[in-house]
């Protein structure tokens, strides 16, 4: 945010967030864009991380996910957010082959059109 200039703007905040936690009022109810790094490591969590991003995003919101695969079990997060959200690969970066060779994975995601069951 400050190499952006971004230090102090209303429309722009960085939260830490307990999962499964009601969240805190003066956190921005569904976000344009919500960032997420290095959220996925440990696997019990899953469905309070699942929980708090539904509570979080809006239907125009976009979620940009990343995190590196430590584990093989990181990926059930992937496939159990699948079935609650849209996923899409994001392939334009430029530096997508640098962090890539190291396990990083970085998905832009949307909430799915249709209802979703909580």
């Amino acid at each position: 945010m400050e190499l952006n200039g971004l230090t102090g703007s209303a429309s722009v905040s960085a939260n830490a967030l307990e999962w499964g936690s009601s969240i805190d009022p003066k956190i921005p109810s569904k976000p344009d864009v919500l960032l997420a790094a290095d959220c996925v490591y440990f696997e019990p969590a899953f469905p309070l991380l699942l929980q708090t991003m539904q509570e979080l995003m809006g239907p125009e919101t976009v979620c940009y996910f990343c995190f590196k695969k430590r584990r093989r079990p990181d990926m059930n997060f992937v496939k159990m957010a699948r079935k609650v959200f849209d996923f899409k690969d994001v392939e334009d970066d430029p530096e997508k082959e640098v962090w890539g060779r190291d396990g990083v994975h970085l998905y832009e995601i949307r909430c799915e059109r249709k209802a979703v069951d909580k």
